[in-house]
């Protein structure tokens, strides 16, 4: 049977999309390390996750152990082997080889979901575009931050429940799709925390259809409930590691220094957020607005409206529960005093969580219009150019992930931390470098010299134990000292201050700015 030209069109439209996110982000990458070589690594957590994934490998005691706690683990061990490479690992491309992949399929997974809602070919793909080329997205996908992988496998989720809950009447397809949909979530779980309402809503939401819609048939029942359980296996494995190597199932969130209310708490954003919900709202829909823009939102506010009056309203409804839950849970987070975010952008990546449901439901808008505007093209032109509009002129006054990116690269000790770790790397000869800066601001120091990190003694509150705390001139050559250290290395450098006539004995001063004194082991 011949294949109409239309058809053949339409089977490319994915590769096309896939393509097209690939190509912005290459540029994007471009622009950005030719302004800066060091761009990728704006996010402190970019670099932080980069040092989680290498250290798995290359460190004093490499294993699982090393994955820690808070953050976690999927994203690790997808970074880990390109940053094993020294190149990728140093410029920060190692998480652009992971995320920038995932934010292109993502981008097909939107076309696929909005093509299965309208029918419309032509309007999926606007949708698939419209995520594809937004600045917001594109920067997260291309640094090593961990929202490309939790959307890609969120998006993954939602179009293969989609496919479950829209084709009942094949068993084995059914099943199938119930499988990989409760697969995907499972493994956004083990990318971000926001998945993990969705996991049990997901689940609950199968308990009661197949109670409802399947009480005739047990068999089919059990399958379907035993193979919605999937969805829970990430965050049962999560609480089993934290369980085994800190004896708290729940340690990733009591966690002192790092866990995010531990955080939360220990700067001024809470006091503004915390109890307030019009502040919330208004500190998130100011960045939704930066992120998306005023006309697709817009455009979204339509598409639900339309979407209530729709006669298979039903159907969507499930789909856009789903969609808005890690909005909600953020907005929960921000009321509730262990979220961040202000009107200076910091967290405002948070806000792209938002990014599906709005354009999903703007096309869903968008397709409703078409038949009352069909007979005038220049009407249609300027609906779609206006759906662009914004997020094409977003890079001339301010993309804000990058913002938020870029304020905490030029925020106080990070200057002078990649000046230290520069010098590390054109004046190490070896030996091993204990230092005592605190963790974020030890990461970007390690990173930037590109050490393996093997040769550092990391002296954070958990590792003072150590015998080269205390002597060492016995194991390391190199000490780095923070002046104003991170809070969980406050004691180990007030320590030495209090002895730095003692350590000047042994060791000499060879590099000092504002923020750091680096020495070295006298000959």
């Amino acid at each position: 049977m011949s294949v109409s030209l239309e058809e053949r069109i339409s089977s490319k439209i994915p590769l096309i999309i896939f393509l097209a996110a690939i190509g912005m982000g290459l540029i994007s990458f471009t622009v950005l390390y030719f302004v800066d070589n060091y761009s990728l690594n704006y996010y402190g957590d970019a670099v932080s996750h980069l040092f989680g994934a290498r250290k798995l490998v290359d460190s004093v005691e490499p294993g699982i152990n090393q994955i820690g706690t808070v953050w976690l683990p999927l994203p690790h061990l997808m970074f880990l082997p390109f940053s094993l490479v020294d190149q990728l690992y140093v410029s920060g491309i190692a998480g652009m080889i992971v995320n920038l992949p995932c934010h292109a399929i993502a981008s097909v997974l939107i076309y696929k979901i909005i093509r299965k809602q309208v029918g419309l070919t032509y309007v999926a793909m606007i949708g698939g575009f419209l995520y594809a080329s937004n600045p917001n997205l594109i920067y997260l996908g291309i640094t090593a931050m961990t929202e490309a992988p939790f959307l890609l496998f969120f998006i993954a989720f939602v179009y293969y429940f989609q496919k479950w809950n829209d084709g009942f009447s094949e068993f084995k397809n059914n099943l199938k799709h119930l499988a990989l949909a409760s697969f995907f979530i499972s493994l956004a779980t083990l990318c971000r925390y926001d998945a993990w309402i969705v996991s049990l809503f997901y689940v609950l939401y199968v308990l009661v259809f197949v109670t409802i819609k399947w009480n005739n048939i047990p068999k089919l029942k059990f399958a379907m409930i035993l193979i919605s359980l999937i969805a829970f296996s990430g965050i049962l494995l999560w609480l089993i590691l934290n369980q085994y190597y800190y004896d708290d199932p729940f340690e990733f969130a009591n966690a002192e220094f790092y866990s995010a209310s531990s955080q939360a708490v220990e700067r001024p954003n809470r006091d503004f957020l915390y109890l307030q919900p019009l502040n919330d709202i208004t500190i998130y829909g100011m960045a939704a607005t930066m992120i998306s823009g005023p006309i697709l939102l817009s455009m979204a506010v339509m598409g639900f409206v339309f979407h209530l009056k729709d006669e298979n309203r039903n159907k969507r409804a499930k789909l856009y529960g789903f969609l808005s839950l890690p909005p909600l849970l953020t907005l929960i987070s921000l009321y509730i005093g262990i979220g961040e975010m202000n009107q200076w952008w910091f967290n405002a990546r948070f806000a792209t969580f938002l990014s599906p449901l709005v354009i999903i439901l703007a096309s869903f808008a968008f397709a409703k219009l078409l038949p009352k505007i069909k007979q005038s093209r220049s009407v249609i032109l300027v609906v779609i150019i206006s759906l662009f509009a914004f997020q094409l002129l977003t890079p001339a006054f301010g993309t804000v992930t990058f913002i938020d990116a870029e304020s905490g690269w030029v925020y106080k000790q990070t200057p002078d931390a990649i000046k230290a770790g520069e010098f590390l790397r054109s004046e190490y000869d070896g030996g091993k470098v204990m230092i005592m800066t605190g963790s974020s601001q030890a990461h970007r120091i390690m990173q930037t010299s590109g050490i393996h990190l093997i040769q550092f003694d990391e002296m954070i509150e958990a590792y003072l134990h150590k015998p080269a705390f205390k002597e060492p001139w016995l194991y390391d050559k190199w000490i780095v000292i923070g002046l104003e250290p991170d809070s969980d290395s406050v004691s180990a450098v007030n320590y030495w201050e209090q002895r730095l006539s003692e350590l000047q004995q042994r060791y000499s001063l060879e590099y000092e700015n504002q923020y750091y004194k680096i020495f070295k082991i006298k000959s």
